[in-house]
């Protein structure tokens, strides 16, 4: 059994997803949690993270308190959190590009949100994002309410390893799917337009600047439908690459079905990167109406 010792009081994102990340690599099951400032615990802890004042990783200490305590490389500065990660992610990930994914996308913003970082400026609109250390501030008690702090710490962390654990999957699960568009890929003659037989992100296909157009069954598990769908020009776009006939913009069944000549379309989006119908052979007539 491991001990892995926090702070004990109000948390914070860092140390709610440095404890989820600990019980992702070690187990939750094979560790006890304690919270808490007493020196004498934290040195005899196993593991101790954003507290201690200490960074050593041969000593199994991540604080980030301290003077000197590290700095990525684009300036923001390491919490619990993304010290933890950054020498167990992969390891819990069993993948370096999805503990890199879950670096950028996690780590950071919560380390720059514990270190008073803002990442971004508002626009006209001055809309603020609800981040995800906001969602975890939630966990903490209300004012005036008789809750346990560590309950709720435990519930925080209960989240964050069920965030974390969705991310893996996804990321494992995305690079199978990438693996499958690399081989369709490199097996297509005609580049513009990759077929599959399963369904796919069109996303994962933006890194391929040739295609156009991809077509795969729509959702097999509810219905018989194929889809073609136009690629975006870029990832921070929505403008597509190709479009469809601004004639079948927004149309359904019957109607798009005498504006396209196929008799079993069922639907082309009003932005008109997407057309829906009941068999392959008809998304494949379609796709030659693209522009």
């Amino acid at each position: 059994m491991y001990t892995v010792v926090t702070h004990s009081g109000s948390f914070h994102a860092d140390d709610v997803f440095a404890i989820a990340a600990f019980q992702l690599l070690l187990g939750k099951e094979n560790m006890q949690v304690i919270r808490t400032r007493d020196e004498a615990i934290i040195a005899a802890a196993d593991y101790v993270v954003d507290v201690g004042s200490v960074y050593d990783h041969d000593a199994k200490r991540y604080d980030h308190h301290q003077v000197g305590a590290p700095v990525r490389d684009n300036g923001i500065p390491y919490a619990g959190f993304g010290l933890v990660w950054k020498h167990y992610g992969e390891e819990i990930c069993e993948s370096y590009e999805i503990s890199e994914y879950i670096e950028e996308n996690i780590c950071q913003p919560i380390d720059a949100g514990d270190n008073g970082i803002t990442l971004y400026d508002l626009k006209e609109m001055k809309v603020k994002p609800y981040e995800l250390y906001n969602i975890v501030s939630l966990f903490n008690p209300p004012w005036g309410s008789n809750e346990s702090k560590d309950d709720q710490f435990s519930l925080a962390v209960d989240w964050a390893r069920g965030l974390l654990s969705r991310m893996i999957i996804k990321g494992q699960a995305a690079e199978k799917q990438n693996d499958l568009i690399a081989k369709v890929y490199e097996a297509a003659n005609d580049k513009q337009i990759l077929i599959f037989d399963e369904p796919v992100s069109m996303m994962s296909v933006i890194q391929y600047p040739e295609v156009e157009l991809i077509i795969c069954p729509d959702d097999p598990a509810a219905n018989d439908n194929w889809v073609a769908t136009c690629v975006r020009r870029d990832y921070d776009t929505f403008e597509s690459r190709v479009s469809f006939p601004e004639a079948w913009a927004g149309l359904r069944n019957e109607e798009l079905a005498n504006a396209s000549g196929l008799n079993d379309s069922i639907f082309c989006h009003k932005a008109r990167f997407i057309f829906v119908a009941g068999s392959k052979e008809s998304v494949l007539e379609a796709a030659k109406f693209v522009k």
